[in-house]
This record gives C-alpha cells, sequence and structure tokens, in this order.
C-alpha cells in the first residue's frame, strides 16, 4: 500500500539500506532476522547482530517492539564480538564479511574510538591501501580506475589531511602488491585493525554509582566489552573492574531507570542511568555477551527477554547446535535409550529442524522437519501436515511408530554447545566437568585413557621417598580432556620405566581399586596402558592429611574436624570390608584432604600404593602378624589395627612415630613386647574419651575382641552426629526489637566508632561453648562430686558444669564388653621430642599386671505414674509400675515405664536444638513379638531457663494439630518425671549433615526436591496459620533419599486472626536466616519464613555451607559465645548490610536458574512482594523439567 509504513534499516555494505515494512506486534529480533536472510547471515550468527538507534547510538533489546506511531531508522551492525575473527569466518563467511564492511566502514568515517589520526596515520593509508587492493582483485578492476576513485578508500582524515601528497604512495603501494587472494587481503586487513583498535566493538555508559556508603552515588563511565565491564570513577580518574562476565548472576531493572547488577560475590551493584533508553540499551549489552560466551539458555534480566529463546524453552527446542552436539549429548546423558530424542533448530538454514532419535538398536536416526506456513509444519519425507511442533512430536508417542519419540532431552544452561561463540576457546576456560557427568562416565568403570587426552603437569613431591623408602611409582597433577569442552584435574600414578618387574602388581592394584565406588576413597577414574602404565585418580589438592594437620594450628582443626576426618576413615574401612578388599597401607599420609570449611572436613583413603612392611611399620601391624610382617598386607583384622593407629595419628595432629624414634628401631623387639603385652599407645592430648575407647577396641588383643568394620562406622558417626551441631557456628544470637532503633539509627549514620551492640540491659541465655583442650573426663567417676577434671567449677562452690563436647562424646554406643577393663594403658607424662624407645622402656618397667577393673555398675530407678497423649493407643495395664536397668555406665541407658506393657527407651543423642536435646529411642512391648518401634526423643536441656519451658510446652501443643506426610509426626507426650515428646524416628539425620557427608551423590533434581518437600510443609504451615521462625537445614530432617521432613518447632508461632506475630521477649534468635522486618521491629509471618526458605536454599545449593553473607564481618553479641568465632555478630550491622541489598550469592554449583527463580525472590526487602509458598511449589515444578 502506498501509506504503509517502513522502517529504514542502514546496512554496512552496499545495498546500503533496507526497508522493511512495519507490521503489527513487530520486534527488534524478527527485524534482526530478517535482514541476516537478506544478507544471507546464518542462524548461528545471526546473534552477534543487533539494531542500533540511527541517531542516538543506543541498543535497542530483542524483546522491544515497535508500535505504529514512530519513524524508525536503525543501524544493523555486528554488537557481539566473537573470541576469535577465524572462529566467526568458520561459523559464518556472510557473517565475517559483513563484520569487515562494518569495520572497514567506521574506520574510512572516523567512528573507531581507540584510531587517532596522529597516532595511526600511517596504519590508516595502509588500511585504505588495502582496501583498494580487495577491490581490484573482488571485481577485477584495473589498478587505474581504483586509484582514481582513491577517496572512496583511503579514510576520510587522512584525505582531508594530505589531500595532495597522498596520491603518488597509494600508487606506488598498490604496484607492489600482487600474488594474493581478496580473503587474504580482508584477513591482513582485519588483523592491522585489532592491532589498532583491540577492544573493539566496545560501549560506553554514563550512569551514577551508588557505593553504599554515605557518600552520594558516583558520576562513573561505564565500558562493556567482550569479557568484562570497567568503569571510570571521575573522582578517582581510574579505570576499574565492576565483573567479569562471567561473574554475572543476573540483572534487576527498579524504578527510575535503576538497575541492580547481581555478582557472583553476592554483593549487588546499583546504577542508575539518564532515561530507559541507556539503561535497556546497557542491559541488553550484558545479556547478549552473558548468553553468547557463558550460559545460551539464560537471559540475565527477566525484563529482557530474547523472544526466540523463550520459544524455544517451551518446546524444549535446542538452538542450531549441529548433529555432532546433538549426538554426543544423547550417549553422554541417555548413552543412546530407545526413544530419547533432541530438537534442534537447522544451523544453516531458517524454519527449518531436525529430531535427532535413538532407535531400538541404538543408533541414532535424524528427521528434518520444515515449515512450511505459519502454522504448518511436515516432516521432509512425508506429506502429513502438523499445526505446530508439540502436535508433530504428539504423533508419535507409540513405540511401533516408526518414529518413536518418547523422552526429550531439553537444553540444559550446563550446555557447552557451538553457540558460545563468545567464549574463549582456551583450554584453560574449558568448563569443568559436573558430578553428573564424572558418574555417568564412571557407570561402566574406569575408563582405558588414551595418552592424548592428558596433559601432565609438575611431579608432586613423593612421601614415601621421603620417609627413605623407594616407590616403584610417580605422581603427577594432570587435565584429562573427558569430552569436548570439558575438562577434570586429576592425580597420575605412573609406573616408572625402570620398574616394569611390577607391571603385574600396579595392574592388579587398579584393578582392585576400580571395583570401589565410595565417598570416602578417592576414585580410580581410568588407566593409561601406552606410553606408561598409569591410574588417574581424584585429586585432592591439599594434599595429605599428616602435613595439613602439622601445617595447621588447633585453632584452624578443631577436635570435631578431626572426629569427622576419623568418620570419613572407618566409611572407607567399612566399604573396603563390604567388597572383599583389604587395604593394607592404611596410614594418616594414605588420607587426602578433599575439603576443609568452617563446617566440614572430609578426607578420602587414597590407594595403598605398591610397598613393603617394615619395622617402621610395627605401630599398624597387630602382634599376630610379627613373625611375618608381609602378612599384614592380606589380613582385614591388620587394616582394623592400623585404622586404630591413624586415629590416633589424626588426634596427635599428625605427629610422625617415625620421626619420634628411627626408621629401624635398635629396640624393635621392646616394641613388640609393648604390644604383646596388652599395651597401647597413650591417650593423645584433647582426644575425647570415647573416640580414644574406640580405638582401644580396634586394638583388641586377637581378631575375636576386635570391633569390627560396619560397628566402627555406626559408633564414630554416632560421635560425629553428637558434636555435629558444636562444630558450627552457633546459629543463634541475640535481637533486640524494643532497644534496637537506637542501635541501629547509631550505626546507620555511624556516629559511632564501636560497632559492638550495647548488650548490658539485655538478659541473654549462657550457651556454653566446646573446649577442645579440656575434655579428658574420667567416664567411670562421674557420680564423685569431687571429680576435679570437671569444666567450669568455681571456687566458691557455686555450679559446676562440664564442656558440652565431652557430655555428647561420652554417650553410650551401645557395646556391649568395656574394652578398658581388658587393655592397659598408663597416662604418663612423656616428652614426645624424646625417642619414643625411652618411653617405652618406662612403661615395661611400671607394667604391673593390668588396670583396676571398674568395681560398680550404675543402678538407675524410675518410679512414676504412666502417662502418655491420646494420640497413640497402648495397651491396658497397671498405671503405676518401676523398671531397674542395670548397666556399666558406658551402657547406661534411661527408661521410662509407660505402663506394664510399654516403655520408651532413652538412647544416646543424636542432635541438639536451642533448648532441647534430641535422643535416639525405641518404645518396646515387653508381651509383643515385634520389634522396638525406633522413635526420638526431645527433653529440655537441663539447665533451660523458662523461657525454654514455655518454648517446649507450646511446641508440642503446636505440634499435636499438625499432620503432613513433610512434617515430622509426634507420636506421644509424657509429662514426668520431666516433659519429653516422642516423634517418629527419621533415621538420616539432619539434611544439614546429610548434604555435608552425601556431597558427591547429589543430583540437582534431588535438592529440588529436597526443595519441594521443604515449601510444601511449609505451605501446609501457613494455612495452619503457623510462623515457624526456625526454618534451617539443620532443622529439616532426611527420611529416606527423596524424602525430607520439617521439625524442630521450639520457635513456632500460631498467628491466630493476624497475618504477623510480633516478637514479646529478648532472645537468641537464628538471624542470618531471618528477613529484615523481623531483625528490625520483631515482626514474624509466613512471609519472613519464605526469607528463611531462601537462606535454608543456599545452604541445599551449597551442600551444607554455612549461609555467610559476603563483605559482613559479624562481631559479638555476647561475650560468652563462641569467643572464637569473628563471623557471628550484631543484628543491627546485618539489617544494614541487608537494607544496603547484600544478599547470599549464587552458591558455586547452583544452576542460575534455581537462584534467580528460587532464592533471590525471596529476598525481596518488601515482604508483600516475596512469592508465596504454593508460587515456590509452582517454580520447582517448573525447573524439573530442566534438572
Amino acid at each position: 500500500m502506498k501509506d504503509e509504513l517502513m522502517v529504514v534499516i542502514y546496512v554496512a555494505t552496499e545495498e546500503e539500506e533496507f526497508n522493511i515494512p512495519l507490521s503489527s506486534n513487530l520486534s527488534i529480533e524478527d527485524l534482526c532476522i530478517q535482514v541476516c536472510r537478506r544478507l544471507g547471515i546464518g542462524p548461528i550468527a545471526k546473534y552477534l547482530f543487533a539494531l542500533q538507534c540511527h541517531s542516538s547510538k543506543l541498543w535497542f533489546p530483542f524483546c522491544h517492539k515497535l508500535d505504529k506511531k514512530g519513524k524508525y531508522k536503525f543501524n544493523f551492525r555486528l554488537r557481539f564480538k566473537p573470541s576469535s575473527l577465524q572462529r566467526l569466518k568458520h561459523i559464518d563467511k556472510q557473517a565475517y564479511n559483513y563484520y569487515f564492511q562494518q569495520a572497514r566502514s567506521d574506520v574510512m568515517d572516523n567512528k573507531v574510538p581507540d584510531i587517532v589520526y596522529e597516532t595511526h596515520k600511517k596504519e590508516l593509508i595502509g588500511l585504505g591501501v588495502s582496501d583498494m587492493y580487495r577491490v581490484m582483485l573482488e571485481k577485477q578492476l584495473p589498478r587505474e580506475t581504483v586509484e582514481s576513485d582513491y577517496k572512496k578508500y583511503i579514510p576520510k582524515e587522512c584525505v582531508k589531511r594530505h589531500a595532495f601528497f597522498i596520491k603518488k604512495p597509494i600508487r606506488n603501494a598498490l604496484g607492489r602488491l600482487s600474488g594474493h587472494n581478496a580473503s587474504h587481503v580482508k584477513e591482513e586487513y582485519l588483523k592491522q585493525f585489532e592491532c589498532m583498535a583491540p577492544n573493539y566493538p566496545y560501549e560506553e555508559y554514563k550512569a551514577l554509582m551508588d557505593k553504599l556508603g554515605p557518600d552520594p552515588p558516583a558520576k562513573v563511565l561505564l565500558r562493556v566489552k567482550i569479557e568484562e565491564v570497567k568503569f571510570y570513577d571521575t573522582d578517582s580518574r581510574e579505570w576499574n573492574t565492576l565483573c567479569a562476565i562471567e561473574d554475572l548472576c543476573f540483572i534487576s531493572i527498579g524504578q527510575a531507570n535503576n538497575v541492580e547488577v547481581s555478582r557472583k560475590n553476592g554483593i549487588p551493584t546499583y546504577l542508575t542511568f539518564d532515561d530507559n533508553a541507556h539503561l535497556m540499551s546497557f542491559v541488553s549489552a550484558l545479556d547478549g555477551y552473558y548468553r553468547l560466551s557463558i550460559k545460551w539458555t539464560f537471559n540475565l534480566c527477566s525484563s529482557v527477554i530474547t523472544p526466540t529463546l523463550d520459544r524455544l524453552h517451551k518446546l524444549k527446542c535446542h538452538g542450531p547446535v549441529g548433529r555432532e552436539f546433538s549426538y554426543a549429548k544423547l550417549k553422554e546423558k541417555r548413552a543412546n535409550k530407545a526413544g530419547t530424542y533432541i530438537l534442534r533448530e537447522s544451523e544453516t538454514e531458517y524454519d527449518v529442524y531436525y529430531i535427532d532419535v535413538c532407535g531400538a538398536d541404538g543408533k541414532i536416526l535424524t528427521q528434518k522437519i520444515e515449515q512450511v506456513a505459519s502454522n504448518e509444519f511436515a516432516l521432509s519425507n512425508s506429506t502429513e501436515r502438523y499445526k505446530s511442533l508439540g502436535h508433530l512430536i504428539f504423533s508419535f508417542q507409540e513405540p511401533a511408530s516408526v518414529l518413536y519419540l518418547a523422552e526429550c532431552l531439553p537444553p540444559s544452561e550446563y550446555d557447552v554447545s557451538p553457540l558460545l561463540i563468545c567464549a574463549s576457546e582456551t583450554v584453560g576456560n574449558e568448563v569443568a566437568a559436573d558430578e553428573e557427568i564424572i558418574s555417568n562416565m564412571l557407570e561402566g568403570g574406569p575408563r582405558c585413557v588414551q595418552w592424548k587426552d592428558l596433559q601432565m603437569y609438575k611431579a608432586f613431591v613423593k612421601r614415601d621417598e621421603d620417609l627413605g623408602r623407594k616407590s616403584p611409582t610417580k605422581l603427577y597433577h594432570a587435565m584429562w580432556r573427558i569430552a569436548k569442552g570439558k575438562k577434570l584435574e586429576v592425580a597420575m600414578k605412573v609406573l616408572k620405566n625402570e620398574e616394569n618387574n611390577y607391571t603385574k602388581e600396579f595392574l592388579e592394584l587398579a584393578g582392585k581399586w576400580g571395583q570401589l565406588r565410595s565417598g570416602a576413597l578417592v576414585r580410580l577414574y581410568g588407566i593409561t596402558v601406552a606410553p606408561t602404565i598409569g591410574m588417574l585418580l581424584e585429586n585432592a589438592q591439599m594434599g595429605p592429611l599428616d602435613k595439613y594437620l602439622r601445617s595447621n594450628p588447633p585453632q584452624t582443626i578443631k577436635t570435631a574436624d578431626m572426629v569427622e576426618a576419623t568418620t570419613c576413615l572407618a566409611t572407607a574401612l567399612w566399604h573396603l570390608e563390604e567388597n572383599n578388599v583389604v587395604h593394607g597401607n592404611i596410614r594418616c599420609r594414605k588420607l587426602l584432604v578433599h575439603t576443609h570449611t568452617a563446617n566440614s572436613f572430609i578426607v578420602k583413603l587414597t590407594d595403598p600404593g605398591i610397598f613393603t612392611n617394615t619395622e617402621a611399620d610395627l605401630h599398624w601391624i597387630p602382634p599376630e602378624c610379627y613373625s611375618n610382617l608381609e602378612s599384614a598386607k592380606g589380613n582385614a583384622q591388620a587394616d582394623i589395627w592400623a585404622l586404630a593407629t591413624t586415629i590416633w595419628e589424626i588426634f596427635s595432629r599428625g605427629l610422625p612415630i617415625w620421626k619420634i624414634s628411627p626408621p629401624l628401631y635398635p629396640n624393635a623387639n621392646i616394641v613388640k613386647k609393648f604390644y604383646e603385652s596388652g599395651y597401647r599407645l597413650p591417650q593423645p592430648a584433647g582426644c575425647p574419651n570415647s573416640v580414644y575407647r574406640l580405638m582401644l577396641q580396634c586394638w583388641g588383643e586377637n581378631n575375636t575382641s576386635r570391633k569390627q568394620p560396619q560397628a566402627i562406622m555406626r559408633d564414630i558417626n554416632q560421635i560425629l552426629y553428637q558434636v555435629y551441631n558444636s562444630r558450627r557456628t552457633h546459629a543463634y544470637a541475640t535481637a533486640f526489637p524494643k532497644l534496637f532503633k537506637e542501635n541501629y539509627r547509631i550505626l546507620k549514620n555511624k556516629d559511632d566508632n564501636d560497632d559492638d551492640v550495647d548488650d548490658d540491659d539485655v538478659e541473654v541465655d549462657d550457651v556454653e561453648d566446646v573446649d577442645d583442650n579440656n575434655d579428658d573426663l574420667d567416664e567411670d567417676d562421674d557420680d564423685d562430686d569431687d571429680n576435679e577434671d570437671t569444666i567450669g567449677s568455681t571456687e566458691n562452690g557455686g555450679s559446676r558444669r562440664s564442656s558440652n563436647f565431652t557430655e555428647y562424646t561420652n554417650l553410650s554406643c551401645g557395646d556391649t564388653e568395656d574394652a578398658t577393663s581388658s587393655t592397659k594403658t598408663f597416662f604418663i607424662p612423656i616428652d614426645y621430642t624424646k625417642d619414643l624407645s625411652s618411653y617405652l622402656d618406662l612403661l615395661l618397667r611400671t607394667m604391673r599386671g593390668g588396670t583396676k577393673k571398674h568395681s560398680k555398675n550404675r543402678v538407675l530407678r524410675m518410679n512414676r505414674e504412666s502417662s502418655i497423649s491420646d494420640m497413640i493407643h497402648l495397651e491396658n495395664g497397671s498405671n503405676n509400675g518401676s523398671i531397674v536397668y542395670e548397666c556399666s555406665p558406658s551402657q547406661m541407658q534411661d527408661v521410662f515405664e509407660l505402663d506394664a506393657e510399654c516403655n520408651v527407651i532413652l538412647q544416646g543423642l543424636i542432635g541438639q536444638g536451642f533448648y532441647g536435646e534430641v535422643y535416639k529411642g525405641a518404645i518396646e512391648r515387653e508381651n509383643s513379638k515385634d520389634e522396638p518401634q525406633l522413635v526420638a526423643i526431645k527433653k529440655l536441656k537441663t539447665r533451660s531457663m523458662d523461657t525454654g519451658q514455655r518454648d517446649f510446652e507450646r511446641e508440642i501443643s503446636i505440634m499435636k494439630t499438625l499432620a503432613h506426610p513433610n512434617i515430622v509426626q509426634i507420636l506421644a507426650v509424657l509429662s514426668d518425671p520431666e516433659p519429653c515428646l516422642v516423634m517418629e524416628f527419621v533415621k538420616h539425620g539432619s539434611l544439614q549433615s546429610y548434604l555435608a557427608i552425601n556431597r558427591h551423590s547429589l543430583t540437582h533434581n534431588r535438592l529440588l526436591n529436597f526443595a519441594h518437600d521443604i515449601a510444601t510443609g511449609m505451605d501446609y504451615l501457613g494455612n495452619m496459620n503457623i510462623v515457624h521462625r526456625d526454618l534451617a537445614a539443620r532443622n529439616i530432617l532426611v527420611a529416606d533419599e527423596n524424602r525430607v521432613k520439617i521439625s524442630d518447632f521450639g520457635l513456632a508461632q500460631v498467628m491466630g486472626n493476624n497475618e504477623y506475630y510480633i516478637l514479646q521477649t529478648n532472645r537468641d534468635l537464628p538471624i542470618k536466616w531471618y528477613a529484615p522486618e523481623s531483625l528490625r521491629d520483631g515482626k514474624f509471618s509466613t512471609r519472613s519464613d519464605v526469607w528463611s526458605f531462601g537462606v535454608t536454599m543456599y545452604e541445599i545449593f551449597s551442600l551444607g555451607e554455612d549461609p555467610k553473607l559476603p563483605g559482613f564481618q559479624q562481631k559479638r553479641t555476647d561475650d560468652s559465645r563462641n569467643v572464637d568465632d569473628p563471623e557471628e555478630g550484631s543484628s543491627a550491622e546485618l539489617l544494614i548490610a541487608l537494607e544496603q541489598g547484600a544478599r547470599l550469592p549464587c552458591p558455586p554449583k547452583c544452576p542460575q536458574a534455581v537462584y534467580v527463580k528460587l532464592m533471590y525472590p525471596c529476598w525481596n526487602l518488601q515482604s508483600q512482594l516475596r512469592p508465596k509458598f504454593s508460587t515456590l511449589c509452582q517454580d520447582i515444578q517448573q525447573l524439573f523439567s530442566e534438572y
């Protein structure tokens, strides 16, 4: 039509401009695609291009819609620079040619900021001559013709300044050029151009940057490049890096042209632009580079969505990734399972798709789909028409059909596809292989690896050679490229060339280690056979445990850390026994430190290597093997003995026995006699009694008296769970809703240099810490009031308190015999710097035939009336009775008799909350043949205050009203002799510990399943008008691999008719999980629980890490608590940080979509804008399809 509105698009080619009809609902991306089609630019490279406003030079995001009221003029330009021009040329020659024309045009018009005439005048003339030569070759023109039009090719600035002196140099230069083709000339032109303007094309924007301080926002100049965003501070006059593109997390657009740039470090940057046009141009630049270099499937900003990406996501369709990528993904993810398919766009044609589907024989069949009309699709070999791609796929879901489409593999943000054309191509920037890829790869056992796939680095120091032992192997650090774009750091153990006589033993070792699958063992990934025989092992960069223990002070490695390391070792031994494998060389140096954080200390047992036992190994070899030391290598009982000595090494903090005495003892016979006589190494300083008792049980005099691997693992895990809370930062601190506002004001205005909150007028419950240096209590005398070892005793006769750590670790582990009754130990002060032989001689001279056995058993008698809630029906019988339970102190259990037929038995402590302790227990029915029912029993701590009593009573009343599969079920309530809550026993314990222990086997799907269970349970609580107030991973229990349950309602409140609850008293609260309104006003609601849910999700997807806010140094609120932890601190400071926008960062291995859709919205400062739990459940359901 004559009056039809047109969009004018200027291009860098000879066409100069295109006129495209302005239709309704036309987007910028639609226009870009139309121009790409006309220019012959293909589907892959099209995302490099964008439209720039011809007048303002600002860019429009792809999602921008054009209305019919305006007159539009755009420049079509390559906006996003690929990682290399050779890569661009390989992907799309037409796109490469267009980039050349764009660069040439900018040079001609002096539009490249980095190219200044005074600096580059010779190079500019050289570029002009090269361009003239290119035209001569491409258009077959004579030199004279091109020379006469030299002003078309020489930059305007050069012509203007050299009008009378330029022709002759041009003629001479052209005369010397010959023997090249046009393609080579273009390439040389662009090489020269890159040297002159290496940052081309970059973008710059003026903005105000809020630096989150008392000073007003600073004026900055932002520069966006392929690898980073920089800013120039007009005050400091320096360029600084705002963030690398790969460190971006997401972007939020606010009111008044404000934008929040969230980074992986968790500290956002706030920018304000002059208008929305500048803001959208800046945001779309970051989004484009992020998509083309980091995650092609993810838009950083929900307001800047790529329309085609949104459509592909709904279709579960890949972009133009190509056949090679598709085939490799089907094999890697589903092993070519029949019916599995990938839908993808064509990489060469528009409106064309391909389906790659696995057949019954495992072979992949590729079918072409063409879009023949707007709503009409057809297979290339069929006349059948389908209304949509979805309709087509639905038509082939019968197993008997020719094309069986059962399961679609959707695109993933972890795909490293050919579409990441702005990503670096260097090996160092390859994506590290994730756990799912490694697990799938090793499903059939270790791989046989080709040497060409390995990049070797320097050798590790060989520990055995340090000890004066020659080793036939050498250990290297290496990089294994397991697939295209995927790498894995490994330790490479190779057999030395001159040690070929060990080939059989080395291969047997690899075969033995390759069959093992346990998170407590260093994994064998694969082997090499040529040119050198080698083993590819899991890499542990922190090195051997003994060296690590010696290199770090006790403040860094605490007793709880050593207990956890012992747990890892016990798990490893149990797994070896289950697979009928004898290690033979269990030593502290054979444990490698895998992870050490404030909350976790994970070690793994590595392979035994090729070795020979000597007299230096006597401490690790049981007496029955002394006649033939080599026999210990194949003796499973010797592994148990060696485990005990290794535990002794751990709690001696890596003290090397061979450095105490020479490696070949001149008095080795004395060492043998020492152990054969029943004597054992002394208890290391600071070692808990329960751990040392475990050592003694493993050092039993004969095979039958030694504790076996499964029992060892059970008992040390019991100890670990008892102390697990003590190893973590105390989660609770005092909030001050009544005294708080003044502190908040002072800190906010920075009128006071002292950051500590004054809590002199606030009564805080005394909470005791673990004392790692004073836990050697005499268990045999814990009835004795004169026990001088009790910690916390006062001279004035006040109450005396033992350390929590000792209370936890001296609990019964269920053993049936007292190890100390048959094993002799001497606690003689010795100087460990002296020769051990002197110590052994001293022991031999002081042997007196054994230690005094226990002379008494503790008898516990409890009489009480039966009292139980009507929620559980018990058999009728006498309502009054008594029971006497006699056992040794190490076996003691508390028994509450409910009636003549039913008892609740208290066993070991398995956890603790703020005011309560939770014990494992059992309900026993005397006349029943049924097994005792395992239960969890919660009771108040002995020293709980009145607030604890009230909280406990409220918890009971709340739990009585709850019935939901994701909430721990209450079974009964006892009232005498003290209140107890009997609940179902959830066998895997807290999610907090479960995450730490199973971190290497947890997939994103399982973590999302945990999240869904929690959100579902919290939605139920919200509907019941209950606010939990203590939602955290420590209060989530793991029922099985696929279900978790919410527990610990000690801080919960019923809101009644209100939508919120106001805190009534000052008390200790889990402030790091609390919303700003809770910290500021003591206000709690379902919306504050949503904030806590977000923090809990951070714990889950960081696999148990403590939620520490970046850049926030917390300080003490109570000097009686956690004096050794500088991280825990003031509610006022935390509130200020949160109100200034600080948030927990995206955990390293957490999917970006999970952080953006699930976590971050929960932390909206305005509580009414946080999602509801029902909405979160829906969001998680959507994420299930992606992970």
